[in-house]
């Protein structure tokens, strides 16, 4: 039986904003969708997978706006920001979740497949700021952008060189953005999941396999549910994140400070017995 989460849901009022979504077609991206529709505001959500997306916006009402789009290229982004601008007028929040994870090894890496994740998490990245961020300078009253790297990023794992460099990448990106953007009142901070509840069932495998033996290794021995990094974006995207700027806030339950442990701790070093007052 799944472990039941109590997020402590927290309400935010998004009454008003406009926000985009890019990656919306799933996981961490559909759940956005929905919560900052319910939260009360606007959201024009993108994703390249039609049939995800409509999936994500079915039952959602008016409040959101479903867009076909590449944010690699230059006028996929420009399409998404233009599309919140005609439809809403404006554009308060850009959440960039958008991205792709193949899996390789370093030495059966192909170009082509390197250049392809690079295209979508860090071009796609630049492209979608450059564009939300124009258009929240011409509105003159700021704004918030929210990147999303991994906690790929911090730690070395076998077959994932473009994934993860490209995720690291987005976070110096982040961190210049915060600095150029910051006098126009934007900020600018990237979300650093762990291994979230994401994946397609059944899953093959060899990759079920691997999580079976990885779980149990992490701090809090179980995956992070989508709903765990939604309330992390909609902080960033409201009110009272208004002194975090350039940040990285990881969502990975520990993973990247340690293993779990489940043993005592015992100070059994009697070197320093005259502090402890033992023996």
């Amino acid at each position: 039986m799944k472990e039941q989460i109590n997020t402590g849901r927290v309400s935010f009022d998004f009454t008003g904003k406009i926000v985009i979504v890019t990656g919306a077609a799933r996981g961490i991206g559909r759940s956005m969708v929905k919560y900052f529709v319910e939260s009360g505001a606007l959201v024009v959500a993108a994703d390249r997978d039609a049939e995800g997306l409509t999936e994500t916006c079915t039952h959602l009402g008016d409040r959101v706006v479903a867009l076909v789009a590449d944010i690699s290229s230059a006028d996929g982004a420009k399409a998404i920001v233009d599309e919140a601008m005609n439809k809403f007028g404006r554009v308060d929040v850009c959440v960039n979740n958008a991205a792709v994870a193949p899996h390789t090894s370093l030495l059966k890496e192909r170009t082509e497949v390197w250049d392809r994740v690079y295209a979508v998490n860090c071009r796609g990245t630049f492209l979608m700021t450059q564009a939300a961020a124009q258009a929240m300078i011409e509105g003159g009253k700021g704004g918030r952008i929210i990147n999303f790297s991994s906690a790929a990023s911090k730690r070395g794992s076998p077959g994932g060189a473009a994934y993860a460099s490209s995720r690291a990448a987005v976070e110096a990106f982040t961190r210049v953005a915060a600095i150029e953007l910051g006098p126009h009142n934007i900020l600018v901070n990237t979300v650093s999941p762990g291994l979230i509840d994401t994946q397609p069932k059944p899953l093959p495998e060899v990759m079920a396999e691997g999580l079976r033996a990885r779980i149990p290794t992490l701090p809090l021995a179980r995956p992070g549910e989508p709903e765990e990094v939604v309330g992390v974006v909609l902080f960033l995207a409201s009110d009272a994140s208004s002194c975090v700027n350039g940040e990285d806030v990881r969502v990975d339950r520990g993973a990247s400070v340690g293993t779990r442990y489940t043993k005592q701790v015992v100070d059994d070093d009697p070197r320093y017995f005259w502090v402890t007052e033992q023996g």
